[in-house]
């Protein structure tokens, strides 16, 4: 009985590992795996070197076969998900337009990761009345809606990442990442303060990742002050109340105070508020403009305020220009140049280069060296914290997040 009991025991764990094969597809060092049981049922489309970053599409089978049937191009036919990827740039580009069906999910050392799906319903049949086609196709949905977790779990070095896509994600990104976007932050306090001075990425990040704007109920809008995120062009502005214990409600107003709408913030650190982030980048901007902060002030020697292994060199050049060179060392036989020209944005102390050229250099000896270039044509800006403090935003490599350098 004992060795009956161990056979039948074989014979259930077989099975159960057969209904748990999966199929994977490989993209780009990316994996996608697929159940056995749904295999059948779908098409993976995996293109190669997608110039939009599309790793991985998925569909149903019989949808596409219904459409061909029908005479119908079966492009889109039965359309569950795609997974696709972005660098930062093209990412914060994403983030500043309003399209549904994109949801970033997930980042890694160079990229974003973006689950994008359908609006509509892309199931086909010649019998719509077929209760188990649809039946099928909700089991198919519902299974689809799991793979960002999937996702992440099986392609190692990816973490979650969260963000919202309300009209106020979208306006946030805005202020962040699209350059000459005019708008204003203001209080009873000071007045209106144009933005550009400083750095709005500095401050508006947590209002951007790692929280959730929901819809809120009108009647629980808050009474006394607030700070006013204001898009005069677009007609459109964000409130975000003051009052203890309401700091996470944020009313949107189109022109004229119609169409108002509330949104309260669900931050993953319970310790955020959204107008405490707001408030902070105000105050700073009201400082900015106190201190009447040009782009001459950005000229001299910087250096890294805490461990001191780089340094900025910002010259007056040509045509109101400005050259720069960065030094940083990694070793005694190893460090890195940025050399680059930048102009005024326009927006206070900011400067922006385009063609700044990386090289790494090794000594080989006391006198000898070799230099390797890293890339041409990088991107970024610097401008100033406060008098004596500068921010370098490397779009490329982003070597100085969080870094602030002195003079």
């Amino acid at each position: 009985m004992k060795k009956l009991s161990i056979f039948v025991l074989l014979i259930f764990t077989l099975a159960a590992a057969s209904a748990c094969f999966a199929a994977s597809y490989t993209n780009d060092g990316m994996t996608l795996t697929i159940p056995e049981e749904y295999e059948e049922a779908l098409v993976i489309d995996v293109p190669e070197n997608d110039a939009e970053g599309f790793l991985f599409s998925v569909s149903e089978k019989a949808s596409m076969d219904a459409a061909k049937a029908e005479g119908y191009d079966p492009e889109g036919a039965g359309w569950l998900f795609a997974i696709g990827r972005l660098n930062e740039e093209a990412y914060h580009a994403m983030l500043c337009s309003d399209v549904p069906g994109r949801d970033v999910f997930a980042k890694d050392a160079g990229f974003y990761y973006i689950y994008y799906h359908p609006t509509d319903v892309r199931m086909v049949r010649e019998d719509y009345n077929d209760q188990s086609a649809w039946d099928e196709w909700g089991k198919l949905c519902e299974w689809a809606d799991s793979m960002k977790g999937t996702f992440i779990s099986e392609n190692e070095g990816l973490t979650p990442v969260k963000h919202g896509n309300t009209i106020l994600d979208y306006y946030i990104s805005r202020a962040m990442y699209m350059r000459n976007q005019k708008y204003t932050v203001s209080t009873t306090e000071y007045g209106p303060m144009e933005a550009g001075r400083v750095n709005a990425a500095n401050y508006l990040k947590p209002l951007s990742e790692g929280v959730i704007f929901e819809n809120a109920r009108g009647e629980e809008t808050p009474d006394g002050e607030y700070v006013v995120l204001n898009f005069p062009e677009e007609d459109i502005r964000f409130d975000f109340f003051l009052a203890e214990g309401k700091e996470n409600y944020i009313r949107q107003v189109w022109a004229n105070g119609e169409n108002e709408m509330l949104y309260k913030a669900v931050f993953d650190d319970p310790a955020l508020k959204a107008s405490g982030i707001m408030h902070e980048f105000y105050l700073d901007l009201v400082l900015a403009d106190s201190l009447g902060y040009n782009t001459d002030d950005l000229l001299g020697k910087w250096g890294e305020k805490m461990a001191g292994r780089c340094g900025i060199t910002i010259e007056k050049g040509e045509d109101d220009n400005y050259k720069i060179s960065i030094h940083w060392s990694s070793s005694a036989f190893e460090s890195s140049q940025w050399t680059m020209t930048a102009v005024p944005t326009g927006n206070g102390s900011e400067i922006r280069y385009e063609d700044c050229e990386k090289k790494d250099i090794t000594f080989t000896s006391e006198t000898e060296s070799t230099e390797t270039v890293v890339y041409q044509n990088g991107t970024g800006t610097f401008g100033l914290l406060s008098t004596y403090e500068l921010y370098w935003n490397d779009e490329t490599e982003h070597m100085a997040d969080d870094l602030v350098f002195i003079k």
